[in-house]
This record gives structure tokens, sequence and C-alpha cells, in this order.
């Protein structure tokens, strides 16, 4: 019997994506988006745990 544990970000740290750089152009100045700058979504994956066990006969 053969029995494998895999862990993945096991201390799930976030890893945070790039800020957003809109601009939203409503007049010839060109107005800066309400979100410019916000960090609203992560680029890795949360906490993972595998199990597998496999039997040989």
């Amino acid at each position: 019997m053969q029995v494998r544990i895999e862990a993945f970000n096991v201390p799930n740290r976030p890893n945070f994506a790039v800020p957003s750089g809109a601009v939203a152009f409503t007049n010839a100045a060109g107005a800066v988006s309400p979100t410019w700058g916000r960090i609203t979504s992560t680029v890795t994956t949360s906490r993972q745990l595998q199990l597998g066990i496999k039997y040989l006969f």
C-alpha cells in the first residue's frame, strides 16, 4: 500500500494581482476610473491538500 499526501500554498499567503490602471474617458480631459489603483484579485489559488492511496497486489 502506498499513501501520498501533497500540500500546496500551505501558509495560504496571497499573491496579489496588478492594481487596476483603467482610465475612463468621459470627457476630452479623461477622468480617472473610481477603481484606479485598487487590487481586486489574487493570482494564485488558495490552500490545496491532496491525498492519494494506491493498493498493489
